[in-house]
């Protein structure tokens, strides 16, 4: 049997579950982070793999590249275990959508975890997190999700059932206004080029960002050595406070088993 942990994290939020998850689950396998295109390759996985899925939510789905890529993957009767991460928001139709997308690919979703992070575009939201308790929560899951996987009668013939809007529309999140771009301190030495997804940053001239492709990810403000990219339109802090103040409660891991 093999683990295979995929997952998409820009600043390393999301790679930080997903690997806490996988160190608990006690099988040995492979890691594939989607940030990078070399990673996206196709797979097949057959019924004795397991799938660990972790995605960040955008707007209450998936990123829109990364719900593309899954018709790359090809599973026969494959448990899986989905995990979305989110900043302190909501998750809405995240689970959902992962769950019916590998479903249509052969998956048999087992379980799914809504886990909480520092959010990509406001990080003074959910900062911190994932906490001690968030973490402790990620090993009493990957436990359960382990005991499904060894157990398989307890999860044949039946669905997991997880919080979601049948019938949503994945496209009808179009982004946020906020794109980062590069300020008076970029030097121009192409780290947030190499690493973002979308190829939205100019090479000829870092400083500046294609908004029609950026999916304000925040890999290239995590690299930046300078600290030179970053959300810099003037909507930007009344933006932040107002989501500060919607968001400030502590939220807590949810967890959904099939069984």
């Amino acid at each position: 049997m093999t683990l295979h942990n995929i997952y998409f994290s820009a600043k390393g939020t999301t790679r930080i579950c997903a690997e806490c998850i996988a160190s608990h689950l006690g099988i040995s396998g492979d890691e594939h982070n989607w940030l990078n295109p070399s990673q996206r390759n196709p797979m097949e996985f057959s019924a004795d793999d397991l799938l660990l899925f972790s995605m960040p939510v955008y707007g209450g789905f998936i990123p829109r590249l990364c719900a593309d890529q899954i018709s790359g993957l090809t599973g026969h009767g494959t448990p899986a275990v989905i995990a979305a991460v989110y900043g302190n928001r909501h998750y809405d139709n995240s689970l959902l959508q992962m769950k019916d997308l590998l479903e249509s690919r052969g998956f048999k979703i087992i379980a799914a975890g809504a886990f909480l992070a520092e959010h990509s575009i406001f990080p003074t939201v959910g900062a911190g997190r994932p906490d001690e308790k968030d973490k402790a929560a990620m090993v009493n899951f990957a436990a359960e999700c382990r005991r499904l996987f060894d157990h398989p009668d307890l999860w044949r013939g039946k669905d997991l059932q997880v919080p979601g809007t049948p019938g949503y529309d994945a496209l009808s999140f179009k982004g946020v206004p906020f794109k980062p771009d590069g300020d008076e301190h970029c030097t121009g030495c192409g780290q947030c080029i190499k690493v973002c997804p979308q190829n939205a940053i100019c090479r000829s001239d870092p400083h500046i960002t294609d908004s029609s492709l950026c999916i304000s990810c925040g890999a290239c403000i995590s690299v930046c050595p300078t600290g030179a990219r970053n959300y810099h339109q003037d909507a930007y802090p009344a933006a932040k406070a107002a989501f500060e103040a919607k968001c400030a409660a502590y939220r807590t891991p949810e967890t959904f088993y099939i069984a």
